[in-house]
């Protein structure tokens, strides 16, 4: 597992982080633009919404690249954030979104010590609805 704590100065590095591993994972070239912007868009809402340090950690397991962003803010969540696209005038909210359609599997667990956001590509198959 290989992890980097960063802040919102440090989305560039995040963005780095991401390709350098999915490079190292084996993820099919094709593939890794679409983690990298995944993580990105988790990052970012981890940074702006959640607190100002965050934490990204990323493996390789059974075929599929992790990568798990982690800060230290709480909220509600709603049955499934980022089930639905926001509407076109929305200013925000793509997040979520974005990365469920291009992550096999998004989950979010909140609590008292912050939110995780958890997501997995498969490192050789698109998904996209």
């Amino acid at each position: 597992m290989n992890e980097m704590k960063f802040t919102a100065e440090q989305l560039p590095g995040v963005r780095r982080f991401a390709e350098e591993h999915a490079r190292r994972y084996k993820v099919d070239d094709g593939l890794i633009g679409d983690l990298v912007i995944a993580v990105n868009e988790i990052a970012t809402n981890a940074v702006r919404h959640g607190s100002d340090h965050a934490e990204l950690r990323m493996w390789a397991e059974d075929g599929r690249v992790i990568a798990e962003i982690h800060d230290s803010g709480t909220w509600y969540l709603s049955a499934a954030p980022g089930a639905t696209p926001p509407p076109p005038e929305a200013e925000g909210g793509m997040g979520i979104w974005v990365a469920r359609q291009i992550c096999s599997a998004v989950s979010i667990s909140t609590g008292d010590s912050g939110t995780v956001v958890r997501l997995e590509l498969s490192s050789t198959a698109r998904r996209y609805v």
